[in-house]
């Protein structure tokens, strides 16, 4: 049903940082309002699909991302979905095929292993 609430949980290192804010934190002011909105309306989306969710990312299994454009760039939430959460692992850019970072998958692949094998935790997202 329209209107389910999706939690959207961050990555949070094993030292505590949470990674995700971070990166929300180096947005401008305009990022982070489209991002906030953005967010909040795909809590409410029942059926995740492009083009707002790309399911799947080649070569990375079980990575998926969020797309929105904001001050006229790609902006990504790389992550997984699992049992109706999403697990945001790193926030990036996106322009002509190149993340920026341009390691984000590959970090991403890293802490999805930490966070399933409990050497990260997880918080939800906007705390």
């Amino acid at each position: 049903m329209v209107g389910e609430i999706k939690p959207v949980l961050c990555y949070v290192s094993p030292a505590g940082n949470n990674k995700i804010a971070s990166w929300y934190d180096g947005l401008s002011v305009q990022e982070q309002a489209d991002a906030d909105e953005f967010i909040k309306n795909m809590r409410k989306t029942k059926l995740w699909a492009l083009p707002n969710y790309r399911p799947r990312l080649r070569g990375h299994k079980g990575l998926g991302e969020l797309r929105w454009v904001s001050a006229r760039k790609q902006q990504r939430l790389i992550g997984y979905l699992k049992a109706d959460v999403f697990f945001a692992l790193i926030g990036c850019t996106h322009k002509q095929q190149i993340y920026d970072p341009p390691d984000a998958l590959d970090t991403a692949d890293r802490r999805k292993h930490e966070i399933e094998h409990g050497r990260a935790k997880t918080e939800p997202y906007g705390q």
